[in-house]
Protein backbone atom coordinates (compact mmCIF):
# COMPACT_ATOMS: atom_id res chain seq x y z
CA UNK A 1 0.00 0.00 0.00
CA UNK A 2 1.16 3.55 -0.61
CA UNK A 3 2.35 5.94 1.45
CA UNK A 4 -0.73 7.66 0.66
CA UNK A 5 -3.26 5.28 0.73
CA UNK A 6 -1.88 4.05 4.50
CA UNK A 7 -1.87 7.94 5.44
CA UNK A 8 -5.59 8.43 4.24
CA UNK A 9 -6.83 4.68 6.08
CA UNK A 10 -5.00 5.96 8.76
CA UNK A 11 -6.90 9.81 8.85
CA UNK A 12 -10.27 7.89 7.77
CA UNK A 13 -10.40 4.60 9.29
CA UNK A 14 -8.27 5.24 12.18
CA UNK A 15 -6.34 1.76 11.67
CA UNK A 16 -3.50 0.17 9.08
CA UNK A 17 -2.29 -2.96 8.32
CA UNK A 18 1.24 -3.04 6.87
CA UNK A 19 1.92 -7.14 5.08
CA UNK A 20 5.46 -7.99 5.67
CA UNK A 21 6.65 -5.30 8.11
CA UNK A 22 9.41 -7.88 8.99
CA UNK A 23 10.78 -10.69 6.52
CA UNK A 24 10.72 -14.23 8.32
CA UNK A 25 14.31 -14.24 8.92
CA UNK A 26 14.22 -11.20 11.40
CA UNK A 27 10.91 -12.72 12.39
CA UNK A 28 12.31 -15.64 13.61
CA UNK A 29 15.62 -13.94 15.46
CA UNK A 30 12.85 -11.82 17.13
CA UNK A 31 10.41 -14.52 18.46
CA UNK A 32 13.24 -16.23 19.57
CA UNK A 33 14.78 -13.37 21.39
CA UNK A 34 11.05 -12.41 22.61
CA UNK A 35 10.47 -15.87 24.25
CA UNK A 36 14.21 -15.89 25.90
CA UNK A 37 13.13 -12.12 27.45
CA UNK A 38 9.59 -13.37 28.63
CA UNK A 39 11.00 -16.78 30.13
CA UNK A 40 13.59 -14.49 31.92
CA UNK A 41 10.85 -12.12 33.17
CA UNK A 42 8.57 -14.70 34.44
CA UNK A 43 11.40 -15.60 36.68
CA UNK A 44 12.65 -12.19 37.44
CA UNK A 45 11.33 -8.54 36.18
CA UNK A 46 14.55 -6.73 36.25
CA UNK A 47 12.89 -3.48 37.26
CA UNK A 48 11.79 -5.22 40.34
CA UNK A 49 13.61 -8.06 40.94
CA UNK A 50 10.88 -10.55 41.33
CA UNK A 51 9.28 -12.22 39.26
CA UNK A 52 7.27 -10.78 36.45
CA UNK A 53 3.09 -11.24 36.36
CA UNK A 54 1.73 -13.94 37.49
CA UNK A 55 -0.16 -16.86 35.66
CA UNK A 56 -2.74 -14.49 34.25
CA UNK A 57 -0.08 -12.07 32.51
CA UNK A 58 -0.63 -10.56 29.61
CA UNK A 59 1.61 -8.20 28.61
CA UNK A 60 5.44 -6.99 29.50
CA UNK A 61 7.37 -3.91 29.16
CA UNK A 62 10.81 -2.89 28.35
CA UNK A 63 12.23 -5.54 26.84
CA UNK A 64 15.38 -3.12 25.68
CA UNK A 65 15.97 -3.57 29.37
CA UNK A 66 20.08 -4.04 29.97
CA UNK A 67 19.44 -6.99 31.86
CA UNK A 68 18.42 -8.71 29.14
CA UNK A 69 21.99 -8.73 28.12
CA UNK A 70 22.71 -8.82 23.96
CA UNK A 71 19.03 -9.72 23.35
CA UNK A 72 18.18 -5.79 23.58
CA UNK A 73 20.03 -5.17 20.69
CA UNK A 74 17.63 -7.29 18.14
CA UNK A 75 14.92 -5.19 19.74
CA UNK A 76 16.78 -1.95 19.53
CA UNK A 77 17.47 -2.65 15.68
CA UNK A 78 13.85 -3.70 15.08
CA UNK A 79 12.36 -0.51 16.68
CA UNK A 80 14.82 1.69 14.84
CA UNK A 81 14.33 -0.41 11.62
CA UNK A 82 13.49 1.64 7.93
CA UNK A 83 10.15 -0.30 7.34
CA UNK A 84 8.91 1.04 10.91
CA UNK A 85 9.53 4.35 11.00
CA UNK A 86 8.31 4.36 7.40
CA UNK A 87 5.31 3.59 8.19
CA UNK A 88 5.41 5.98 11.62
CA UNK A 89 6.11 9.05 9.87
CA UNK A 90 3.23 8.04 7.34
CA UNK A 91 1.26 8.37 10.64
CA UNK A 92 2.56 11.39 11.97
CA UNK A 93 3.67 13.44 8.70
CA UNK A 94 6.89 13.38 9.78
CA UNK A 95 9.66 12.16 11.96
CA UNK A 96 9.11 9.79 15.13
CA UNK A 97 10.21 9.41 17.85
CA UNK A 98 11.15 6.09 20.30
CA UNK A 99 8.86 5.19 23.44
CA UNK A 100 8.91 1.94 24.64
CA UNK A 101 8.53 -1.47 23.69
CA UNK A 102 6.33 -3.84 25.13
CA UNK A 103 5.06 -7.72 24.32
CA UNK A 104 2.04 -9.36 24.43
CA UNK A 105 1.57 -13.19 24.85
CA UNK A 106 -1.20 -15.97 26.13
CA UNK A 107 -1.81 -16.03 30.00
CA UNK A 108 -0.84 -19.26 31.35
CA UNK A 109 -4.75 -19.40 33.28
CA UNK A 110 -7.89 -17.80 32.83
CA UNK A 111 -8.95 -17.59 28.91
CA UNK A 112 -10.78 -14.31 28.39
CA UNK A 113 -11.74 -11.08 25.94
CA UNK A 114 -9.91 -8.46 26.62
CA UNK A 115 -12.66 -5.06 27.93
CA UNK A 116 -13.67 -2.75 25.10
CA UNK A 117 -12.35 0.94 25.49
CA UNK A 118 -10.64 3.86 24.89
CA UNK A 119 -7.52 4.81 25.84
CA UNK A 120 -9.00 8.50 26.44
CA UNK A 121 -11.03 7.08 28.90
CA UNK A 122 -8.17 6.23 31.51
CA UNK A 123 -7.27 9.66 31.79
CA UNK A 124 -10.30 11.16 32.01
CA UNK A 125 -12.64 11.68 34.86
CA UNK A 126 -16.07 12.54 33.63
CA UNK A 127 -17.35 11.58 29.79
CA UNK A 128 -17.50 15.48 29.27
CA UNK A 129 -13.91 15.63 29.63
CA UNK A 130 -13.00 12.19 27.81
CA UNK A 131 -15.32 13.82 25.00
CA UNK A 132 -12.93 17.20 24.67
CA UNK A 133 -9.93 15.39 24.94
CA UNK A 134 -11.58 13.16 21.86
CA UNK A 135 -12.03 16.46 19.52
CA UNK A 136 -9.00 17.77 20.32
CA UNK A 137 -6.60 15.32 19.31
CA UNK A 138 -8.81 12.70 16.83
CA UNK A 139 -7.19 14.28 14.00
CA UNK A 140 -3.73 15.03 14.87
CA UNK A 141 -1.42 11.92 15.72
CA UNK A 142 1.08 12.48 18.56
CA UNK A 143 1.49 8.82 19.27
CA UNK A 144 0.65 5.42 17.94
CA UNK A 145 1.67 1.49 19.10
CA UNK A 146 2.62 -0.52 16.44
CA UNK A 147 2.34 -4.30 16.45
CA UNK A 148 4.02 -6.74 14.78
CA UNK A 149 2.56 -10.17 14.87
CA UNK A 150 5.65 -12.79 15.52
CA UNK A 151 3.30 -15.16 15.71
CA UNK A 152 -0.25 -15.79 13.57
CA UNK A 153 -2.85 -14.34 15.14
CA UNK A 154 -6.47 -12.14 15.19
CA UNK A 155 -6.52 -11.15 18.70
CA UNK A 156 -6.91 -7.55 17.81
CA UNK A 157 -10.33 -6.08 17.07
CA UNK A 158 -11.25 -2.47 16.50
CA UNK A 159 -13.97 -0.08 15.75
CA UNK A 160 -13.40 1.55 12.16
CA UNK A 161 -13.44 5.28 12.27
CA UNK A 162 -14.69 5.55 16.12
CA UNK A 163 -11.17 7.61 17.06
CA UNK A 164 -13.67 10.50 15.20
CA UNK A 165 -16.51 10.72 17.14
CA UNK A 166 -18.04 9.72 20.41
CA UNK A 167 -19.63 6.77 21.25
CA UNK A 168 -22.98 5.38 19.56
CA UNK A 169 -25.68 4.33 22.40
CA UNK A 170 -25.03 0.91 21.92
CA UNK A 171 -21.31 1.22 21.81
CA UNK A 172 -21.59 3.69 25.03
CA UNK A 173 -23.71 0.51 26.75
CA UNK A 174 -20.91 -1.74 26.21
CA UNK A 175 -17.83 0.08 26.87
CA UNK A 176 -18.84 2.49 29.88
CA UNK A 177 -22.62 1.71 31.44
CA UNK A 178 -23.05 -0.09 34.07
CA UNK A 179 -19.79 0.07 35.87
CA UNK A 180 -18.31 -1.19 32.73
CA UNK A 181 -20.27 -4.45 33.59
CA UNK A 182 -20.56 -5.07 29.69
CA UNK A 183 -17.44 -4.02 28.29
CA UNK A 184 -16.17 -7.66 27.49
CA UNK A 185 -19.18 -8.54 25.39
CA UNK A 186 -18.41 -9.81 22.02
CA UNK A 187 -21.75 -7.70 20.37
CA UNK A 188 -19.89 -4.47 19.93
CA UNK A 189 -21.39 -3.08 16.51
CA UNK A 190 -18.81 -2.47 13.36
CA UNK A 191 -16.01 -4.01 14.70
CA UNK A 192 -13.28 -6.33 13.11
CA UNK A 193 -10.73 -8.28 13.68
CA UNK A 194 -7.63 -7.98 12.26
CA UNK A 195 -5.62 -10.72 10.78
CA UNK A 196 -1.66 -10.77 10.96
CA UNK A 197 0.42 -13.27 9.78
CA UNK A 198 4.26 -13.40 11.11
CA UNK A 199 5.32 -10.26 10.41
CA UNK A 200 2.54 -7.92 9.53
CA UNK A 201 1.79 -5.52 11.95
CA UNK A 202 -1.22 -3.19 12.58
CA UNK A 203 -1.35 0.03 13.94
CA UNK A 204 -4.80 1.95 15.72
CA UNK A 205 -5.57 4.97 16.78
CA UNK A 206 -5.63 4.59 20.90
CA UNK A 207 -8.84 6.70 20.93
CA UNK A 208 -10.53 4.16 18.80
CA UNK A 209 -12.74 1.61 20.57
CA UNK A 210 -10.30 -1.42 20.77
CA UNK A 211 -9.46 -4.30 22.78
CA UNK A 212 -7.33 -7.63 22.66
CA UNK A 213 -7.75 -11.50 23.37
CA UNK A 214 -6.16 -13.59 25.48
CA UNK A 215 -6.46 -17.33 25.34
CA UNK A 216 -4.27 -19.86 27.27
CA UNK A 217 -4.71 -22.04 23.82
CA UNK A 218 -4.36 -19.52 21.47
CA UNK A 219 -0.86 -18.62 21.01
CA UNK A 220 0.04 -14.93 20.71
CA UNK A 221 3.28 -13.15 20.69
CA UNK A 222 3.30 -9.40 19.25
CA UNK A 223 6.31 -7.30 19.85
CA UNK A 224 4.42 -3.53 20.53
CA UNK A 225 6.81 -0.56 19.31
CA UNK A 226 5.51 2.77 20.49
CA UNK A 227 6.35 6.27 19.26
CA UNK A 228 5.75 9.58 19.87
CA UNK A 229 5.94 12.33 17.10
CA UNK A 230 9.11 13.76 16.99
CA UNK A 231 8.01 17.07 17.24
CA UNK A 232 5.21 16.51 20.20
CA UNK A 233 5.66 17.43 23.70
CA UNK A 234 7.42 14.87 25.89
CA UNK A 235 5.42 12.42 27.98
CA UNK A 236 7.33 11.53 30.89
CA UNK A 237 5.77 8.48 32.56
CA UNK A 238 6.61 4.59 33.34
CA UNK A 239 7.24 4.36 29.55
CA UNK A 240 9.36 6.87 28.48
CA UNK A 241 11.17 6.21 32.06
CA UNK A 242 14.61 4.51 30.69
CA UNK A 243 17.39 6.00 32.48
CA UNK A 244 19.49 3.12 31.16
CA UNK A 245 19.87 4.11 27.97
CA UNK A 246 22.58 6.68 29.58
CA UNK A 247 24.52 3.57 31.06
CA UNK A 248 28.19 3.41 29.49
CA UNK A 249 28.16 0.96 26.34
CA UNK A 250 24.06 0.46 26.30
CA UNK A 251 24.16 1.54 22.66
CA UNK A 252 27.31 0.03 21.59
CA UNK A 253 27.01 -2.96 19.15
CA UNK A 254 24.45 -0.54 17.10
CA UNK A 255 25.03 1.02 13.69
CA UNK A 256 25.74 4.65 13.86
CA UNK A 257 22.51 5.34 12.22
CA UNK A 258 20.60 3.47 14.34
CA UNK A 259 22.46 4.96 17.47
CA UNK A 260 21.35 8.68 16.13
CA UNK A 261 17.63 7.49 16.25
CA UNK A 262 18.24 7.12 19.74
CA UNK A 263 19.88 9.69 20.42
CA UNK A 264 16.94 12.51 20.15
CA UNK A 265 15.14 9.53 22.55
CA UNK A 266 17.78 10.30 25.05
CA UNK A 267 18.31 14.17 24.91
CA UNK A 268 14.35 14.66 25.28
CA UNK A 269 14.48 12.50 28.56
CA UNK A 270 18.06 12.99 29.84
CA UNK A 271 17.13 15.96 32.20
CA UNK A 272 14.43 13.79 33.91
CA UNK A 273 16.53 10.65 34.08
CA UNK A 274 19.60 12.37 35.71
CA UNK A 275 17.08 14.91 38.19
CA UNK A 276 14.78 11.51 39.35
CA UNK A 277 11.80 13.56 38.01
CA UNK A 278 8.68 11.67 39.27
CA UNK A 279 7.15 9.85 36.19
CA UNK A 280 3.65 9.76 35.98
CA UNK A 281 2.20 6.15 36.62
CA UNK A 282 0.08 4.09 34.38
CA UNK A 283 -3.41 3.60 35.49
Amino acid sequence: MSADRLAKQWSEEGYIKVVGMFDSERVERLKSVCESILDQWRVENPEKGEPGGGPESNVMRHLNHPSYGEHRLEILKAAASTSVLETASVIFDGPARFHCTSLFFNPIENSRDGNWHRDSQFRSDTDQEEQRHLNERAHAATGVQLQVALIENDDVEFVPASHLRWDTPEEYHIRKADEQANNRSNNMPGAIRIALKPGDAVAFNPLGIHRGRYYIDIPRLTLMLTYRAAQSPKVFDYFSDQPWFLSDGYLTGLSAKVRTFYKTYIDTYREDWLTNTAAKPWP
